[in-house]
C-alpha cells in the first residue's frame, strides 16, 4: 500500500550552515517553504530541516524523547481507507486529515505516532501523476515541483529548476532573456499576487528526445485585485527543457492567460 518515501526531518544545530555544507556536498537544492522553513530538495524527495530545541513542539510529538524522529510515506490508496484501517489495529490518529506541503506539492495526511514517540505521517497527493510507462513522468514532477515553488513565492527553489540562460515570455513581461532578469521582469511581479497556483500535470502533453524534451499543460490560480478580493485566473503554458548533469532544467517557458470569449462581428479573419 506505500508507494514510496517522501521526506523526513532532520534536527540541526545550526540551519544555515547545514543549508551551506549539503549544497556544497552533495549538490542538494535549498529549498524555502510554509512559514520560512527549509528543506534540502533533491529528486521527488525531500529533508525538512528543524532547529534542535524546537523539534517536539514542531512536530506536537507530546512525549519526552530523547529526539522525535519524522518522516512521510505516501500511497496511492484513498485516506479514508487508511484511517479506517489503522483505527481498526488500535492505532490511536492525530486530528486530520491536513494538508502539507510535500516534495512535490500539495498533500493531504494522516499522523500518528510510533511505540517510541516517533511522528509517522501517511499522506496522498491530489495532484498525482500517472505511473508506470508515461514517458514524460520526469516532466510531470517537474511541473509540481515548480509549482509548489511559485506557491511558496520560492525563488531561489524556482531558479534551482531552470538553465541560466533561459528566455520566457510570461504574461507580466512580453520577453525576457537570462534567469536572474527573468526572476526580476516575471516572478517579483507575480508570484506575490496569486494564490493557488496549480498546474494540472496529469493533463500534461509533451516528449522527450535525448537531451531536450517540451510539454504544454494548463494552470490554475486566483488573482488579487486591490481590494484583496480574488478572481479565477486560468491559463496555459508550453515549456522547452534541456537535460544538464542529469536534472532537467526549464530552458524556455512561455506561460499565458486564457483568451476571453469574444464576441463575433463577421468580420474577424482566419
Amino acid at each position: 500500500m506505500i508507494d514510496r518515501l517522501d521526506h523526513f526531518d532532520l534536527v540541526v544545530r545550526d540551519l544555515d550552515a547545514t543549508c551551506a555544507f549539503y549544497a556544497r556536498a552533495l549538490g542538494v537544492e535549498v529549498v524555502t517553504f510554509g512559514q520560512g522553513r527549509r528543506a534540502l530538495g533533491f529528486g521527488a524527495q525531500k529533508i525538512n530541516l528543524r532547529q534542535a530545541g524546537q523539534e517536539a513542539s514542531a512536530l506536537g510529538a507530546g512525549r519526552p524523547t530523547p529526539a522525535p524522529g519524522h518522516f512521510c510515506l505516501i500511497t496511492e490508496r484513498p485516506l479514508a481507507e487508511w484511517i479506517e484501517r489503522l483505527r481498526g489495529a488500535g492505532v490511536a490518529l492525530d486530528p486530520g486529515p491536513v494538508t502539507r506541503t510535500g516534495a512535490l506539492g500539495p498533500i493531504e495526511s494522516v499522523y500518528f505516532h510510533d511505540p517510541d514517540g516517533h511522528h509517522v505521517e501517511v499522506s496522498r497527493y491530489a495532484e498525482k501523476p500517472p505511473a508506470g510507462g508515461d514517458e514524460i513522468a520526469p516532466l510531470r514532477e517537474w511541473l509540481l515541483a515548480f509549482a509548489a515553488r511559485v506557491r511558496a513565492v520560492d525563488y531561489a527553489g524556482g531558479r534551482a529548476m531552470c538553465a541560466p540562460d533561459m528566455i520566457a515570455f510570461g504574461t507580466y513581461a512580453a520577453m525576457v532573456e537570462d534567469i536572474d532578469a527573468i526572476m526580476d521582469a516575471q516572478w517579483r511581479n507575480i508570484w506575490p499576487t496569486i494564490r493557488e497556483f496549480s498546474i494540472r500535470a496529469d493533463a500534461a502533453r509533451g516528449g522527450i528526445s535525448g537531451d531536450t524534451a517540451w510539454v504544454a499543460a494548463p494552470w490554475d490560480s486566483l488573482g488579487t485585485r486591490a481590494d484583496g478580493s480574488t478572481y479565477p485566473r486560468p491559463g496555459r503554458l508550453t515549456i522547452v527543457f534541456t537535460r544538464r548533469e542529469g536534472r532537467w532544467l526549464a530552458r524556455h517557458t512561455h506561460l499565458s492567460l486564457v483568451p476571453e470569449p469574444r464576441r463575433t462581428t463577421g468580420t474577424e479573419t482566419p
